[in-house]
């Protein structure tokens, strides 16, 4: 996991990049500007004391300034840097289009989740299970990232990728089939808001030790057969 930045440094980051990216980047500028008005007004003991916080903090920081990175390099130049970086397809995914779109598009969940993160009410009820399976899709040759913005506004656990280096968005839920349908239209309403064009929601009982061992061997097929473009559920 990425060391958690200070609190007092985010703030100064934060400035930093929303000053250096105003002219080039402005639709990078005027959403770090959102969240650096999200934060300006809490002292540092309070931030401090928000883990979740930071964390969200911490990982926008730092991808705002590799995707400032990129964006300055020509197509040569940007294939050079993720072989040198062996940065993985899905990192790719992320960076290239992802990030781009919550960067350019309206996030219509981010007010919401902004208020419940900072007030607490944001739990990582499955963050066990999410590092688990991910520990184990990377064993099984696999690829994946979580970040919160997928999380919180793109209705996805984790970013993977397989064998077949195309990234597939999945959501994990612990709902029963009867009650799947109404998740599933807003789940995937909300992946093709944001124009993804692979996505997987699944279905798990996390007290079945069963289903659980089999998570990431479903996931990583899933990634390697579905096709470049669908949506599809997997109930366990």
């Amino acid at each position: 996991m990425t060391p958690r930045l200070p609190a007092d440094s985010i703030k100064l980051e934060l400035r930093s990049l929303i000053n250096q990216s105003s002219a080039a980047e402005p639709a990078l500028a005027k959403r770090l500007d959102d969240i650096w008005h999200w934060i300006k007004d809490k002292k540092v003991g309070l931030l401090t004391s928000k883990r979740v916080v930071l964390d969200f903090l911490t990982e926008l920081i730092l991808d705002a300034k590799l995707w400032l990175k990129l964006r300055s390099l020509n197509d040569e130049q940007r294939e050079d840097f993720f072989e040198r970086s062996q940065l993985s397809p899905v990192a790719q995914y992320w960076y290239q289009f992802l990030f781009t779109q919550w960067i350019d598009e309206s996030d219509p969940k981010l007010a919401i989740w902004k208020k419940r993160m900072m007030s607490g009410d944001y739990s990582q009820k499955d963050e066990a299970l999410i590092n688990s399976v991910s520990e184990e899709i990377e064993a099984g040759g696999g690829a994946c990232l979580y970040r919160h913005i997928l999380d919180l506004s793109m209705a996805t656990d984790l970013a993977v990728s397989g064998s077949s280096a195309l990234p597939l968005c999945v959501q994990l839920t612990v709902l029963a089939e009867k009650w799947l349908e109404n998740k599933k239209d807003n789940w995937e309403a909300t992946i093709r808001y944001w124009g993804v064009r692979r996505g997987l929601l699944v279905s798990i009982n996390p007290s079945n030790e069963r289903d659980r061992l089999l998570l990431a061997d479903v996931i990583l097929e899933k990634s390697d057969l579905m096709p470049d473009n669908g949506y599809a559920v997997h109930i366990f």
